[in-house]
């Protein structure tokens, strides 16, 4: 059952009283702290984020520049350029006599494929949902002008495989790791979500199967379900995919395609042991299999990366890497990229030709940037979670004791199980109080009800706490609600 979690419409209602500075700037907590833009800019982004989320809901009034500069010790003309920015895009309206009153943006619809339940739903609520870095501010600084990115070899623009130069340097990148590769080993792509989509695409037909983790990162399922392929689940337990498990499937259902997460896995957080890894690579190899690995997070395990992972363990299954730019930098970027065997390279580059002629040229040019900072950039995100992580683990065994949850050994997602068959009807209740949170099932083959939730909190931290309070006021209305009667 596909749940409409779309909440009514804002109604023209006259403007609620002001806001109070003081309550403005605690909201705003480390607004000015990271990032390289101007102070308003950033003021702009913190204001921004808080009437999103509904922080600042709809037709709240703000404070007077001057009293909101004083509790933000920063200058009035600081103030106003960022609620110049703010009215150019219409989350605020000034009017004579009622001064700044706050335009939330419009409710938008959920859809039915997994990853609506991360991506969509009201404008205006705290996003628990989705998985990626909040913003882009923790990226260092980079400047470059046309000149440089036409020495890059960009010529027209189009380029499906992706900037020789970047290919170049991810080649490099795997070699350097102990991965003998060439470029034409190299597809980027626009996130590692296309790249798993691409290769699918190229390799699995209607009805195939492909065997999958279960529970599994959503997006594998909606990849699944449009190219008509059969899942075969796999058992998993606190380690990973059971070795046996892994056999029986490949010996039984003989599946054209294996789909396996290194790495922190999404979303159970839980982490491969090397014991596990090499068991699974010796099945692999004994099948003939294929298998994607997907290891988009496995630099943000907070222990560092895992290793070793099945392309170095593999001797005779075909393993086809896939990583991202998203989880350690930033999702805006889009850039993905999966290493191949050169023919299935060359295969999705012709196949992606039918709906994408490559990602944008200037994302791959910052991603050549970023590629040689990767493991500082990964060693700040690692801090940053898990200290997010921890902070939110301690605040939701105190507020919800009757939740288990298992602390992740890496990234930035909780899944916590419910003392519930489903999470669905809490998932519909957050939203009715602002927030978005991921149901359990929407991980599972098949839809299944599933007790858990998956919370994301890579978020500032004013952000993700009161996106707790809203989940624990959704759960004692949930709790409260009377049971159905059946009939």
């Amino acid at each position: 059952m596909v749940h409409d979690w779309s909440v009514p419409a804002q109604t023209n209602r006259e403007p609620v009283p002001a806001i109070a500075a003081t309550d403005v700037a605690a909201l705003l907590a480390g607004w000015a702290d990271g990032g390289h833009g101007s102070l308003a800019g950033r003021l702009a982004h913190g204001l921004r984020a808080a009437i999103t989320s509904g922080l600042v809901e709809h037709q709240r009034v703000l404070p007077a520049e001057r009293a909101l500069a004083a509790a933000l010790a920063v200058s009035r003309s600081t103030v106003s350029a960022a609620l110049d920015e703010l009215r150019a895009q219409g989350l605020v309206e000034s009017r004579q006599g009622s001064g700044t009153v706050v335009r939330a943006p419009a409710v938008r619809s959920v859809a039915g494929t997994r990853m609506a339940n991360h991506y969509y739903g009201p404008a205006a609520a705290i996003d628990l949902a989705s998985g990626n870095p909040p913003d882009a501010s923790h990226l260092p600084k980079i400047t470059f002008d046309l000149a440089e990115l036409v020495a890059t070899g960009v010529g027209a623009g189009v380029q499906p495989l992706g900037l020789p130069d970047l290919r170049a340097a991810l080649a490099d990148h795997h070699t350097a790791r102990g991965r003998i590769t060439d470029v034409d080993q190299i597809h980027v792509t626009a996130g590692a979500h296309q790249a798993v989509s691409l290769v699918i695409g190229a390799l699995v037909g209607p009805g195939d199967t492909i065997a999958v983790e279960d529970p599994s990162y959503p997006g594998i399922f909606d990849i699944t379900d449009h190219v008509g392929a059969t899942l075969a689940p796999l058992g998993c337990d606190s380690a990973g995919v059971l070795p046996e498990a892994l056999d029986a499937t490949l010996a039984s259902q003989r599946p054209a395609l294996v789909y396996l997460q290194s790495g922190p896995h999404n979303p159970t957080g839980r982490l491969p042991s090397p014991a596990r890894v090499r068991a699974l690579a010796e099945v692999l190899d004994r099948h003939g299999a294929t298998v994607v690995e997907d290891v988009a997070l496995a630099e943000l395990a907070y222990s560092g990366r895992v290793r070793p992972e099945l392309a170095d363990q593999c001797r005779k299954a075909t393993v086809i890497t896939v990583e991202s730019l998203s989880k350690v930098a930033w999702g805006g970027l889009r850039i993905g990229w999966f290493r191949a065997p050169a023919p299935l390279v060359e295969a999705t580059g012709h196949r992606r030709l039918a709906y994408d002629f490559g990602a944008a040229a200037p994302s791959q040019f910052i991603a050549l940037r970023l590629l040689p900072r990767i493991e500082e950039l990964a060693a700040h995100r690692r801090a940053v979670l898990s200290a997010s992580v921890a902070r939110t683990v301690e605040r939701l065994g105190t507020d919800l004791p009757d939740w288990e949850i298992e602390p992740p050994g890496g990234g930035s997602v909780l899944w916590a199980r419910l003392p519930v068959a489903d999470s669905g009807p809490l998932v519909a209740q957050a939203i009715r109080h602002g927030l978005r949170v991921a149901p359990g099932s929407s991980a599972r083959a098949g839809r299944v009800a599933d007790p858990h939730l998956r919370i994301c909190v890579d978020r500032p931290w004013p952000l993700v706490e009161e996106g707790i309070r809203r989940l624990c006021v959704a759960w004692r209305d949930t709790q409260a609600a009377p049971e159905p009667v059946l009939g």
